[in-house]
């Protein structure tokens, strides 16, 4: 069954979750009825084996007082959150012992690199407009909405596990720590595909400045030397036309030499380094390494990916907007696909590689049409 999405679960994992609003925000909203209960299959559908909650009984002091809990203020169990959990607990420990380590299989790895996180939203220039995980956000959102499973690994992953995966993304990677550059080489020269682009590989391991010029040591992998960077004001974008990409870009855009590497897509408008590349792709050894010039709008990122996951035959399935799905496997065969409704509003849809698949959770044989209901979760068992 092509249907999977998600982290891979190499043990038994624990997910922590507010059972209603965190405090620390300007505006605190409580969760939706549902919402929590669907947080927390969403979690067991990635590669949790528990889920856990913080806190048990809301403080009557301190700066966490109006952070949610189980039990609230009121210190009954007539609440809302309090039944919803209660409810929730009852549905994991019926099930959650058959689901109980099975796994995910990814083909696909997003690198999480926290010295990149501190050192892009610590920089002072070439912008302030720049947050890190919403550019692994950015990527990820592209195969999220075509329900390809990812896992989040660290920019330093040895070679022999980063080799289990077709694909490695590494967004706005601009610290390259020790190896690294090394070992994504070796990667793509025996057959990885990788995708990085604005702002890698600047810095090294102490936050300064690889010289020589952009990006730095993975500057013979991307086949490109990147001779400036253009900031982009809020709400300024700059166009991106090829063969299957028509987007916009915004936020930074790199004034691309391209050394090796072949063209993809070019800037558009009047900037005078309209025409350079916008996107490009290597081959380095058996494989490719992609650069991507800019933060591409979700129409662009999603068509740029596209020809890559039809080229690598990553497994992928539509499903309608805010639904989402994803796979574990256990043993003997079965799986276990979550069906997860990511929205206040009802969704019908018919999926024919879920026929005769049995709903765990109220026994229901599927047979074309389901219905979820908001933030509704169905879990399914394939044979």
């Amino acid at each position: 069954c092509p249907l999977t999405s998600g982290p891979e679960s190499e043990s038994a994992q624990e997910f922590g979750r507010y059972p209603n609003q965190q405090n620390w925000f300007p505006f605190c909203k409580v969760k939706r009825p549902g919402e929590v209960r669907k947080l927390s299959w969403q979690a067991v559908a990635h590669g949790a084996d528990t889920v856990r909650f913080f806190q048990m009984k809301q403080s009557l002091g301190g700066c966490e007082r109006f952070h949610g809990a189980v039990i609230a203020h009121d210190g009954t169990e007539e609440s809302r959150v309090f039944k919803e959990t209660a409810a929730l607990g009852e549905e994991l420990d019926r099930i959650g012992r058959r689901i109980m380590g099975s796994r995910i299989e990814s083909r696909v790895a997003i690198m999480f690199d926290w010295q990149s996180y501190w050192s892009l939203e610590g920089c002072v220039g070439p912008t302030t407009g720049f947050n890190y995980p919403n550019e692994v956000h950015r990527f990820y959102r592209a195969l999220w909405r075509r329900n390809v499973p990812v896992d989040m690994i660290a920019s330093t992953t040895p070679l022999a596990r980063l080799s289990q995966y077709d694909l490695a993304i590494a967004p706005a990677l601009i610290t390259v720590l020790p190896g690294v550059a090394e070992t994504l080489e070796a990667y793509v020269a025996d057959g990885g595909t990788f995708i990085t682009g604005y702002m890698a590989g600047i810095h090294d391991e102490h936050d300064l400045v690889v010289p020589g010029g952009y990006p730095g040591k993975l500057r013979r992998l991307m086949g490109v030397w990147v001779e400036e960077i253009d900031a982009l004001a809020p709400g300024e974008t700059i166009e991106v036309h090829g063969g299957t990409v028509d987007a916009k870009g915004e936020i930074v855009a790199s004034i691309i030499h391209r050394e090796g590497a072949e063209r993809l897509a070019t800037y558009g408008g009047d900037e005078f380094y309209a025409g350079h590349s916008a996107l490009t792709v290597n081959a380095y050894g058996k494989d490719k390494a992609y650069f991507v010039g800019t933060p591409l709008d979700e129409t662009g990122m999603s068509a740029f990916m596209a020809p890559i996951i039809k080229e690598l035959d990553l497994k992928s399935l539509d499903t309608p907007e805010d639904v989402s799905l994803s796979v574990r496997y256990g043993d003997g065969g079965t799986r276990y696909a979550f069906l997860i409704n990511n929205s206040a509003a009802d969704k019908r849809l018919c999926l024919s590689e879920l026929n005769g698949g049995t709903e765990l959770l109220t026994g229901t044989v599927i047979n074309d049409l389901i219905e979820l209901k908001p933030y509704g979760v169905d879990v399914i068992a394939l044979r």
